[in-house]
């Protein structure tokens, strides 16, 4: 039995990155778990929180470990490439910290007394936040409520209407909210029932009957680029860059049985070492390239007074889509050396598939991201630089 006694305090990055490596021996004891069950266990979620896992977003000003979009994905695809369910909940609970950043002080101390308090958010499909005296009065169902069964706290994106009309942002557009709902008035429908990253846990809920939320706890969710926030919020969208992770993993993971079967193989042909060598390949090259283009997003927002470019925060939307197409590839040039065992359900390559396959599944894999960015080079003939001279070091 996989023990934690050895886990440092999380007051570092290091200190975490240990703390990672030092629970994934209890992350492959409770895949069994989340698989079954739909949801982490107790045990996990105790482990993670104990080793700073959902803590690495926190503002350094607020005595948080602000921890590099590097280090993030790092922690992530190792989790990953070891359970898939379980890095889900590591990459969403994280947002804990950006979500709490953006609180002002008060409601901050209010809702985070202490930063062991890890925060689902749901944000589609959008609820209704009506404005009244104070606050909010607030209903909706969310869908894909990751990790919300572990959470102390719960967030809902909702539009905000005054009366039967759109209240707009700083931007003409409908103001879309992220509000911390009251724990107690949340209820789960225990439908994730899925084929694959069942340890996610990320069942819908949903308010039916308004509940009052302060205006103080809510935030902007869709808030444009500020150069005067903290590093890991000067973009709303940084949140969840470290889910990028969990394609990373997964790819690891299906190379790494892949390799251990054919090397059990008596005889093997020049197809399957090309295969495998070029499997090798391409994750080699999806760790460094998300490694690199994490460590140059760092290099811009720890700078004080700097944002990204559009192209430069498209970019890591894009590199989460590359991630998913790199695992793509790696699957199929992966399966064929590995055999046909994956059919049957003792298989450990057949949960991976199945967690490929759901990652694969999330708005973030979806290659129309791609048209996104291609818009915004094409419409500004200053961006292609951005990308032409990314091996001469710059930024």
């Amino acid at each position: 039995m996989t023990t934690t006694e050895e886990l440092r305090v999380p007051e570092s990055a290091g200190a975490v990155l240990a703390n990672t490596d030092a629970v994934l021996g209890l992350v492959a004891e409770q895949a069994d778990y989340g698989d079954t069950y739909g949801r982490m266990s107790d045990e996990l979620a105790k482990a993670f929180r104990r080793a700073g896992l959902f803590e690495m977003g926190f503002p350094a000003r607020l005595g948080g470990l602000e921890m590099p979009l590097a280090d993030q994905v790092s922690v992530v695809a190792k989790v990953a490439r070891v359970d898939a369910g379980s890095a889900w909940n590591v990459g969403v609970l994280n947002a804990t910290g950006f979500y709490a950043g953006r609180l002002r002080d008060e409601a901050y101390h209010e809702l985070y007394p202490r930063r062991d308090m890890p925060t689902s958010g749901a944000f589609h499909p959008k609820g209704r936040a009506q404005l009244t005296d104070g606050g909010y009065l607030v209903t909706g169902r969310w869908d894909w409520g990751s990790g919300s069964y572990a959470a102390e706290h719960i967030i809902g994106g909702c539009l905000a209407y005054d009366g039967d009309e759109p209240v707009l942002d700083s931007q003409g557009k409908h103001l879309t909210l992220g509000l911390w709902l009251p724990r107690e008035a949340v209820v789960h429908a225990h439908n994730w029932q899925t084929l694959g990253v069942r340890g996610s846990g990320s069942s819908s809920y949903s308010i039916i009957e308004p509940v009052f939320v302060p205006e103080r706890y809510s935030f902007d969710r869709e808030a444009p680029a500020n150069p005067a926030a903290d590093p890991l919020n000067k973009h709303v969208t940084l949140a969840f860059f470290g889910l990028t992770g969990v394609c990373i993993g997964v790819a690891q993971h299906v190379l790494d049985l892949a390799v251990a079967a054919v090397r059990r193989k008596p005889r093997v042909d020049g197809a399957v070492r090309r295969a495998i060598g070029q499997a090798c390949a391409e994750v080699d090259l999806l760790v460094t390239g998300v490694t690199d283009i994490a460590k140059r997003t760092d290099e811009i927002i720890f700078t004080p007074g700097r944002v990204l470019t559009p192209a430069q925060e498209l970019r890591l939307v894009a590199t989460n889509t590359m991630a998913a197409e790199t695992l793509r590839r790696v699957l199929d040039l992966c399966l064929e050396p590995y055999g046909s065992r994956y059919l049957f359900d003792d298989d450990p390559m057949q949960r991976v598939l199945r967690d490929a396959w759901s990652a694969l599944a999330h708005a973030g894999a979806k290659r129309v991201h791609w048209d996104s960015l291609a818009d915004k080079v094409l419409g500004d003939p200053g961006e292609p630089t951005l990308f032409s001279t990314a091996l001469s070091g710059a930024s």
